[in-house]
C-alpha cells in the first residue's frame, strides 16, 4: 500500500509541475518586452491592444497580445524576441471553407458555433470552434477538415 501511495503522491506532484509550467499570466503591455512591442507594431499597426500576457512552455516564455486589428478580435503570440509564433482571428462563419465546414457539420452535427477562429502559424492554417449543444465544447480541425482535436 504504501508504494502504491507514493506512485500517486509522485504523479500529483508531477501533474502540479506540469500544471505551473505551463502558467499564463496576465501582463501591462508596457512589461512586454521591447522586442515583441516592436514586432506587434510593426506588423499590426493601428491595432487597439485589449490585453497582453505570458505563458511559460516546454521552459520558453510567449508572449499573447489580445487585440482588435481591422475590426476584428486577434490574440497574437510571439517568442521574447520578437518573433511571431501564431496569430489567432475570429472570423464569421462565411468565412471557413467549405471542406472545414462539412467536417464541423458531420462531426458535432447537434453543436451550435459561438465562436469560429481562423489560426495561423508556422506555416499551418486550422480552424477551432467553441461549440454549444455538442459533447465536446472545443473542436480544431486543419484547412482541409481533418479533425485534429476535440475537448
Amino acid at each position: 500500500m504504501p508504494d502504491r501511495w507514493g506512485r500517486a503522491c509522485a504523479a500529483v506532484a508531477l501533474a502540479a509541475a506540469a500544471l505551473l509550467a505551463q502558467t499564463e499570466r496576465k501582463l501591462e503591455y508596457r512589461n512586454v518586452p521591447a522586442a515583441v512591442r516592436a514586432a506587434f507594431e510593426k506588423q499590426f499597426a493601428g491595432a487597439r491592444v485589449l490585453g497582453a500576457a505570458a505563458e511559460t512552455e516546454a521552459g520558453a516564455t510567449l508572449f499573447e497580445i489580445e487585440c482588435e486589428w481591422r475590426s476584428r478580435h486577434h490574440d497574437i503570440t510571439f517568442r521574447e524576441d520578437g518573433s511571431l509564433v501564431s496569430v489567432e482571428e475570429t472570423i464569421p462563419m462565411s468565412e471557413v471553407p467549405a471542406p472545414v465546414a462539412a467536417a464541423l457539420k458531420k462531426e458535432f452535427p447537434k453543436a451550435r458555433v459561438t465562436r469560429a477562429e481562423k489560426i495561423s502559424g508556422g506555416g499551418t492554417v486550422a480552424y477551432e470552434f467553441q461549440l454549444q449543444g455538442a459533447a465536446k465544447r472545443e473542436a480544431k480541425f486543419s484547412a482541409d477538415g481533418r479533425l485534429l482535436s476535440s475537448e
